[in-house]
């Protein structure tokens, strides 16, 4: 029942919003005067997890930097429901992820040189650490351990019954370019459109000490050229902001030098934003995903030893839940420095294979416009 009141709290949340509430829309008079009192809006972001859902007037530059982690754990898991250890062996595999983290670090860089466009460049930075666990209760010995103990070529082939092992791949990760074209932008609606293509900066070949190749999850990199078109809707009505954006990953690639290729990713979001005061909102965020699954298959020596070492592995649907607050600090002007955090939960899990499924995500944005 773990994180079932979280998930029950986050689930109840309606469909969220992009513009976190522009409450100039809705302006308040005192002491019977006319002149409104404008509101400033507090944040540029609706939700500190998500990318190109906002544009800029022309002119202006941003640069943010944003830190996501996600953390998978649990007892593994094949379409919706959990599979047990005797199952994993029964599949053929003597080694089991036990949980995995992943870090991603992204620095965002946008310029507007007119108001109908808006252009971002973010390059990532990337660090996965996964511990694995020996599930083959026939396996008690040492085989391809030194005199330490120690699996020697991290290849989890001698790794005992229960016994675990942490090792962990960082790097630069993929680039995102994307210029984004606004379709609306006025005071209670605004849309736009965004292209956005990936550049393979990051690598998509590392290997084992032993020369075999990491987990296809422990890339840094996908190696393929993905180009990825979304749009973005958002409005707002007094205190309240909502919107929507819907994105689709494409790999152009059959499949990168390594010989693989990551599967297609869909994601469709709805958020709702409500401005406590003019400089503090709180926002919530419901976010469908589908990926497809792992496409060819590692040219070079690998293991087939855990679940992560096979392409059928990957993929599959999330339905996420997620809640958080965008705060402007105390500083800067009329544009001032904005931080935003969110926490999300996935709610709804359907999993290609045998997975680890995903624990929770949780993400934290500083940006800053001159």
């Amino acid at each position: 029942m773990k994180h079932v009141y979280a998930r029950a709290v986050l689930a109840s949340l309606p469909l969220l919003a992009a513009h976190p509430v522009l409450a100039q829309d809705a302006p308040a008079t005192t002491g019977g005067q006319d002149d409104p009192i404008v509101v400033t809006p507090v944040t540029l972001h609706p939700a500190a997890g998500l990318m190109n859902e906002h544009t800029h007037d022309g002119g202006e530059f941003m640069i943010g930097l944003r830190y996501t982690r996600s953390r998978h754990a649990g007892s593994s898991q094949s379409g919706t429901d959990p599979v047990s250890d005797a199952e994993i062996l029964a599949a053929g595999y003597k080694v089991k992820a036990q949980e995995m983290t992943m870090d991603m670090v992204m620095l965002d860089l946008m310029y507007a040189p007119n108001d109908k466009l808006t252009l971002m460049v973010m390059p990532h930075w990337m660090r996965h650490e996964m511990t694995m666990v020996g599930i083959d209760p026939m396996n008690t010995g040492s085989a391809g351990m030194d005199m330490d103990g120690m699996d020697m070529g991290h290849g989890h082939a001698g790794l005992p019954f229960g016994q675990s092992m942490t090792h962990s791949v960082q790097g630069l990760g993929d680039t995102l370019v994307s210029v984004s074209y606004r379709l609306a932008n006025t005071p209670r609606f605004k849309a736009h459109a965004t292209l956005g293509v990936w550049a393979p900066t990051g690598k998509a070949d590392r290997k084992n000490p032993d020369g075999t190749f990491v987990h296809y999850m422990m890339q840094s990199g996908s190696g393929t050229w993905d180009v990825e078109p979304s749009v973005t809707v958002a409005g707002q009505s007094g205190m309240v902001g909502w919107g929507a954006q819907a994105s689709y990953r494409w790999r152009t690639e059959s499949s990168n030098d390594s010989g693989f290729a990551f599967g297609d990713k869909a994601q469709v979001s709805g958020w709702l934003s409500y401005l406590v005061d003019d400089g503090f909102s709180l926002t919530s965020r419901v976010t469908w995903e589908h990926e497809g699954q792992v496409l060819g298959h590692y040219n070079d020596p690998h293991n087939h030893r855990t679940p992560a070492d096979r392409q059928e592995n990957y993929g599959g649907d999330r339905l996420l839940a997620g809640f958080g607050a965008n705060v402007a600090l105390p500083f800067g002007g009329n544009e001032r420095p904005q931080i935003g955090v969110e926490l999300g939960v996935p709610v709804y899990q359907n999993l290609n294979g045998i997975q680890l499924p995903e624990d929770w995500r949780a993400s934290i944005s500083l940006s800053d416009t001159f």
